[in-house]
């Protein structure tokens, strides 16, 4: 048993839903939608001022003239900022990554489908970068029956996180010791030996510390081993370079790499750009969806918790507006009037973030050994 694109995943006896957040969601956005017909039913006005607004709404996405210098993630930062190489490969990217649009999680996703364990493949690595309270590495080793490894400091960012041009993530944020992070770990039912989390009971190993100390060291007591399973979510565009350059050379034909914040161009995806430019990889993109943020309310042991936890976020989606209302601000006007109507409906259709994209190495360029 797999993860399929509604999200189920586990090869276990279990199964576990991922997507239930979302469906709670699109059931609100639907109450709210049959609210606004009732209204519109009593007071004919009202569907007339939105007609009206929608009319008006129509024409001025037909004279925008700002598609695709924006991301499909914020439709925040104009890309024009960037050099004339990085914008052409931003703008290549944006109808390939939207042709591979999946509900679920772009890790789960891939982890379930890779081949079952064997002797053959038992030397091929799964690297979880930045795995937090651990479950998005419990998680791939489910929906893959394979270990997997998790690297972390368990102490927060280790260095400050800039997300483009909108505010600053301080570094040590993301603490194992900040209360989210508490709370989570308690109402998860982790518990933390020597400050790493528990595995329970799942074919995982972590490996304390920063990636800049204790990747090198732990490739090179495997040097061999090619990477099977890449996933990055240590956030920043430094770590996320030094990761790639790394693991380099286990790196092959066939390799999955999982970016969770691809879609921050300052970030993981500048870095992602540089790193296949310098060495000529080829790649093509597999899956765009859901960062893995949201599991973890998902891993809620206490159902009438789990649905509180459901409840907060929706209410905090509600009230941060998101993609709802930001419309009437400088920024987010952008995403109505320049993003592809596919777009609108894949975020509006989700309580969480849609940025973690999957991409898989068809072609080594500089780093097949064989061209050195």
């Amino acid at each position: 048993m797999g993860v399929v694109d509604s999200g189920t995943v586990g090869r276990t006896n279990q199964t576990v839903d991922r997507t239930n957040i979302h469906r709670l969601w699109r059931l609100v956005l639907i109450v709210i939608a049959l609210g606004v017909a009732t209204a519109c039913y009593f007071a004919p006005i009202l569907l007339i001022a939105i007609g009206v607004l929608a009319v008006l709404l129509l024409c001025a996405r037909l004279i925008y003239r700002g598609r695709d210098r924006y991301i499909p993630n914020l439709y925040a930062r104009d890309i024009r900022v960037y050099d004339d190489e990085y914008q052409a490969f931003i703008r290549r990217s944006l109808p390939e990554i939207r042709s591979q649009k999946i509900p679920g999680h772009p890790l789960l996703w891939e982890a379930s489908r890779l081949p079952e364990p064997t002797t053959e493949n038992s030397d091929e690595l799964l690297l979880d970068l930045g795995v937090w309270i651990g479950w998005s590495t419990r998680l791939t080793s489910d929906a893959s029956g394979r270990t997997v490894y998790g690297f972390d400091t368990f102490e927060g960012l280790v260095e400050d996180w800039q997300i483009e041009d909108q505010f600053l993530i301080k570094q040590g944020t993301f603490s194992l010791s900040d209360p989210l992070a508490k709370r989570f770990i308690h109402d998860t039912g982790v518990t933390l030996q020597d400050g790493v989390p528990a595995t329970l009971g799942r074919k995982v190993q972590y490996v304390k510390g920063s990636t800049y100390d204790t990747l090198a060291p732990f490739l090179a007591e495997r040097p061999q081993a090619p990477i099977r399973l890449f996933h990055m979510d240590l956030d920043t565009y430094e770590s996320c370079l030094h990761g790639l350059e790394t693991c380099k050379d286990h790196f092959v034909e066939g390799s999955i790499l999982v970016f969770d914040e691809y879609l921050v161009t300052n970030g993981e995806m500048r870095a992602f750009f540089e790193f296949q430019n310098r060495y000529g990889l080829e790649w093509r993109y597999r899956s765009w969806g859901l960062e893995v943020g949201e599991m973890n309310a998902e891993m809620v042991t206490a159902p009438w918790k789990r649905a509180m936890y459901y409840l907060a976020a929706i209410t905090m989606h509600l009230l941060d507006g998101r993609y709802l209302w930001k419309f009437l601000t400088k920024r987010y006007w952008r995403f109505w009037l320049g993003a592809p109507i596919g777009d609108i409906a894949f975020m509006l259709g989700a309580a969480g973030l849609r940025k973690s994209v999957s991409l898989e190495i068809t072609g080594l360029g500089k780093l097949d050994p064989t061209r050195r």
